[in-house]
């Protein structure tokens, strides 16, 4: 195994975190959108591809032969955070896709206030998802983390 290159302790911590608050706030702005059955699937078929460009994109831009001036790590953190959103957001998506319309109308009807309809009607539907979920982002932040601290070093 190859050491880390002189980072300081605190280094995989930080880029995993900003890779996994990135994909939060990818997660948040697509689950904002109109829930389609259409970004469901065109979510599905990037998903992989994702993935494998997020776990590649260091390799790819911190080589000597595409950028002759060291990019901005963080930046990298940030971009791999977007690639690997859909982990988060497609169990959340297929809940919320195959959900009833009618379901919160009727909460509403009944007298139930944002807050009633998010404690006691989407967050036990959403639960279990949001974990499986999180837990698969956070994984793969950590991945993406050492892709970028252990990425094979340009030669002279």
């Amino acid at each position: 195994m190859i050491p880390l290159p002189g980072f300081p302790p605190g280094v995989v911590a930080t880029h995993a975190i900003i890779s996994f608050v990135a994909a939060i706030l990818m997660a948040a702005l697509c689950l904002a959108t109109s829930r389609s059955q259409i970004w469901y699937f065109l979510t599905i078929a990037f998903w992989i591809p994702d993935i494998l460009a997020a776990f590649l994109l260091p390799s790819l831009v911190l080589s000597s032969q595409f950028f002759p001036r060291e990019p901005i790590p963080t930046l990298i953190s940030i971009i791999q955070g977007f690639l690997i959103s859909p982990s988060l957001t497609l169990p959340l998506m297929g809940a919320l896709v195959n959900a009833q319309p009618d379901v919160t109308r009727t909460a509403r009807s009944l007298g139930a206030n944002w807050s009633s309809r998010a404690s006691l009607l989407w967050l036990p539907l959403l639960r279990r998802r949001m974990i499986l979920g999180s837990v698969a982002t956070a994984l793969l932040a950590v991945i993406m983390t050492f892709a970028l601290l252990w990425r094979p070093l340009a030669g002279p």
